[in-house]
Order: structure tokens, then C-alpha cells, then sequence
């Protein structure tokens, strides 16, 4: 920044020719201090008496207060050459004067009556104040520096009449617009205008022109998300329907497996039982084996018994033939001992009789160890079937309860499978009862997203846009349309 002044003002003192003025300024400060006071009396007296500038001042404290920084100013400016801290604080000073609102002629006035005062007293105190036409001289150079301030008070005040004039005229074309504007008008654009303002103008259109870019392609975006949020709901509807029937469903379903798992858990329970009953019936089908093994075992030591009683009979048989040939010898004796001899044959007849009855009753013994030994023999071959059917029979119910217990454990198998499955089952309708949930959150958020569309396409329908294809709206959306607004 201080760059900037020291160039301009370097600019300035070349272009003015001031270069070695500052010796001079000595005679000027000397001047300005023993009639600067009068003279700024008199300027601000007529300041006093000048409506639309004292309106420029709230009180005499602050006019006092512009005085004496005029002074301080008079007194910088003409203590030697001209400084960057003299230019800031004329900038200062021109700052001032803007905020106020202090037109350049009433300051180039001030200037022209000080100037001129100064001018009159140079020449009077000067050596050559006193000689004829010297007055005139100051009076001449006084009327050149009023006419020049005056020229150049006109030119300037013109020169800032025009820019304001241009000023106000882009003001109130720039002012048109933006009613238009206001009131949702985006085919609004301004004519280039002249000079520093053209780009003022040109960034005008371009702002309204992305404007209405933005707009078309937030109106097009706004109509496809309002039909995309109606499509979005009525899905979002049928999908809170569907879910909300899938959902009594999973929860008919979940009902049922859990119903079903307990049935197989009651079958699994059943089949086990069975399985201990077939495992005690086999264990005491296999002591009945045992049983009627003892029992052909007994029959055989019956049937070797019988055998060996057989053996006795025929022993009995033989002592039975052998007493009834000695009862015969006995009966011979005695025939031949005559009478000597009839006692001996009482008691042969009687031995032979008692061995007739002895052989007879072992013929029947015999007979019925006989009938015995076949019945035996039927009895052991029947026990020794029975044996074998119970063998079958233990071998039939091991095979039986191997496919009891494999059938015990596919049902437990089952069971926890069907534990598992109805654990999934509560679970996916837990999770539906959320999605149901879900689903009619996104229902009405849906339908608020409807609504907001909705009314986002209402507040777009409220500005004027150009028409435009839907080409040109699929490209304003994309950002490439080359819409240019009509003047």
C-alpha cells in the first residue's frame, strides 16, 4: 500500500513540475503563519453563512476541529518535499470529505480564498510590495489563481457530475434489474454498460445467467425427484404391505416350527425311552436264551440219563432171564427130588414168577423210558429250536435296537436342528419386524420427501425462466447449457 502512494506520488510531483518548489516554501509557511488565521477566520465565517456547508458540520467544536487540522495539514505540506505520509493524509482528508459529503468545489473553493490571501500578503511584504503597480500585480495574480480554481473547480465538479450521472444511471438500470430479479424474473440481463461499470454488468449477467442455470437444472432435478420420491412410495407402500404380511407370516411360521420342534423333541424323548425299553427286553430275551440253554443242557443230562437207566433195564432183563433159566434148573431138580423136592419147586415157581414179573416190569420201564427218551429227544430238539429262534429273536432286537438308538440320535440330531432351525426362524422374524419397522420409517419419509419435492417445485415455479427443451434442461442439470438470456 505504501508502495501504491509513494508511486503515485512520485507520478504526481513529476507530472506538476514541483521539483525545487520546496525552497520557496519557507516564505509560504512563514505567510500562512501570520495570516492563516485571519484567513481561515474569514473562510469559516463564510463557511458559517453557507447553508450546504454548515449542514456539513454538527457543532463548533467540530468546525474548530477542521480548522485546526487544515492548519497542521498546511503546515506538513510546506515543511519540505512532499512525503507518502503527506499523501496519506490527503488521501485522509479526501476520505473524510466523501463520508461527509463534501463536494471538490467547496474544498477548492477554501482553497481559493486562502490561496489568494496569501498571495496579497506575499506581495505587500515582499521589497517591492511598496512600488507602484505592485498592488495591481497582486490583484492580477490573485483574479488568475481564482479564475484558474474556478476553471478548474467547474471541470472537476462536472467530471464527478458525469460519473455520477453514469453512476446513477447504472445504479438505477442495475436497480431494474434486480426487481426483476426480486420478483423471479431470471430472463433479466443488462446492456454492457460504459466504462469501469461494463464489467459490473458483464458479471451481472453471468450471475443471473448461472442462476438460471442452477434453477432449471433444480427444476429439472426437483421434477424427477418428485416423480422418483411418488414411485419411492408407492414401492415404499407395497413393500411395507409385503413386509408386513411376510412378517405375520414368519411370525405363523415361527409358531409352528416352534410347535414342530417340540413334537420332535417329544418323539426324540419317545424314541429314547423305547430304545432303554428294547435294551432291557433284549438283555432279558438274552437271559431267556441263557434259561433255555440251561434247559437243553438239563434235557440232554435227562436223555444221557435215560440212556443209562436203559442200560440198568437190560442188566434187570438179564438177572430177570438168568433167575427164571435158574427157576427152571430149580423146578427140574425138584421133579427130580420127587416129594423131597416140593418145596423147591413152590419157590422155583414163585422165583420164576417174580422173575417173569420182574422182566415183564422192565419190559414196561423199558417201554416207557422209551416213550421217555423220544419225548426227551422232541423236547430237546423243540427247546434246542426255541433256543435258536431266541437267538434269532435277541440277534433281531440287537439289529432292532442299533436302528433304535440311530434312530434316538437322528431324532436328537433333528431336534437341535430344528432348535437351530426355529432359533433362524425367530430371528429372521425379528429381524422383518424390523425391517417392517424400517420400512415404514422410509414409507413416510417417503411421503415427506414427496411433499418437500413437492413444494420445492412450487417455489421454482415462482421465477420466470426461459423456456427451454428437455435437451436443454438435461444439460443445464449436467451444467453445459449455453443459455443466454434475452435483454
Amino acid at each position: 500500500m505504501d508502495a501504491d502512494i509513494s508511486a503515485q506520488l512520485n507520478e504526481r510531483l513529476s507530472f506538476f513540475g514541483i521539483a525545487g518548489d520546496e525552497d520557496y516554501y519557507p516564505l509560504v509557511r512563514a505567510a500562512l503563519a501570520k495570516i492563516g488565521d485571519e484567513s481561515l477566520d474569514k473562510f469559516y465565517s463564510q463557511i458559517a453563512a453557507t447553508p450546504q456547508l454548515k449542514d456539513k458540520f454538527q457543532s463548533q467544536e467540530q468546525m474548530n476541529n477542521a480548522r485546526r487540522a487544515q492548519v497542521a495539514h498546511w503546515q506538513h505540506l510546506f515543511t519540505g518535499r512532499a512525503t507518502p505520509e503527506y499523501a496519506a493524509r490527503a488521501q485522509n482528508i479526501g476520505h473524510v470529505h466523501a463520508r461527509v459529503g463534501l463536494e471538490p468545489r467547496w474544498y477548492i473553493g477554501g482553497y481559493a480564498h486562502v490561496i489568494s490571501d496569501i498571495i496579497e500578503h506575499l506581495v505587500r511584504s515582499s521589497t517591492f510590495g511598496r512600488l507602484p503597480g505592485m498592488e495591481k500585480l497582486g490583484k492580477t495574480i490573485v483574479a488568475l489563481i481564482r479564475a484558474a480554481m474556478l476553471d478548474m473547480e467547474i471541470a472537476v465538479s462536472t467530471y464527478f457530475e458525469a460519473e455520477q450521472g453514469m453512476r446513477n444511471e447504472m445504479l438505477m438500470k442495475y436497480g431494474e434489474a434486480l426487481d426483476r430479479l426480486a420478483k423471479g424474473d431470471l430472463t433479466v440481463s443488462m446492456h454492457r454498460l460504459p466504462g469501469q461499470f461494463g464489467e459490473l454488468s458483464d458479471n451481472f449477467n453471468s450471475a443471473v445467467r448461472t442462476l438460471h442455470e442452477t434453477l432449471a437444472s433444480v427444476a429439472y432435478s426437483a421434477e424427477h425427484i418428485h416423480s422418483g420420491s411418488e414411485e419411492i412410495r408407492v414401492a415404499s407402500d407395497d413393500f411395507a404391505s409385503r413386509t408386513e404380511r411376510q412378517s405375520a407370516s414368519l411370525e405363523e411360521t415361527a409358531t409352528a416350527m416352534n410347535q414342530i420342534t417340540g413334537m420332535v423333541q417329544h418323539g426324540a424323548d419317545q424314541t429314547a425311552s423305547m430304545n432303554s425299553t428294547v435294551t432291557v427286553m433284549q438283555r432279558e430275551i438274552e437271559e431267556g436264551g441263557q434259561v433255555v440253554a440251561s434247559a437243553v443242557e438239563a434235557m440232554d443230562h435227562i436223555h444221557q440219563s435215560s440212556n443209562e437207566i436203559a442200560q440198568i433195564i437190560d442188566v434187570i432183563e438179564g438177572i430177570a432171564f438168568q433167575t427164571n433159566l435158574l427157576a427152571l434148573n430149580a423146578g427140574v431138580e425138584a421133579a427130580r427130588a420127587g416129594d423131597a423136592g416140593q418145596g423147591f419147586a413152590v419157590v422155583a415157581s414163585e422165583v420164576r414168577a417174580l422173575a417173569q414179573r420182574s422182566s415183564e416190569a422192565a419190559q414196561g420201564i423199558k417201554d416207557l423210558i422209551s416213550k421217555s427218551g423220544a419225548q426227551v429227544e422232541k423236547g430237546v430238539g423243540l427247546v434246542g429250536r426255541a433256543g435258536t429262534v431266541l437267538q434269532d429273536i435277541v440277534n433281531r432286537i440287537g439289529e432292532m435296537s442299533s436302528t433304535m438308538e440311530e434312530l434316538a440320535q437322528a431324532a436328537v440330531t433333528q431336534a437341535e436342528t430344528l432348535d437351530q432351525v426355529n432359533g433362524a426362524v425367530a430371528e429372521m422374524d425379528r429381524m422383518t419386524q424390523q425391517n417392517a419397522a424400517m420400512a415404514e420409517e422410509s414409507n413416510a419419509a417417503s411421503r415427506s420427501l414427496a411433499v418437500e419435492a413437492e413444494s420445492l417445485t412450487d417455489q421454482i415455479k415462482k421465477f420466470r425462466v426461459a423456456a427451454m427443451s428437455a435437451s436443454k434442461l438435461r444439460d443445464a442439470a449436467k451444467g453445459k447449457t449455453g443459455y443466454r438470456s434475452a435483454a
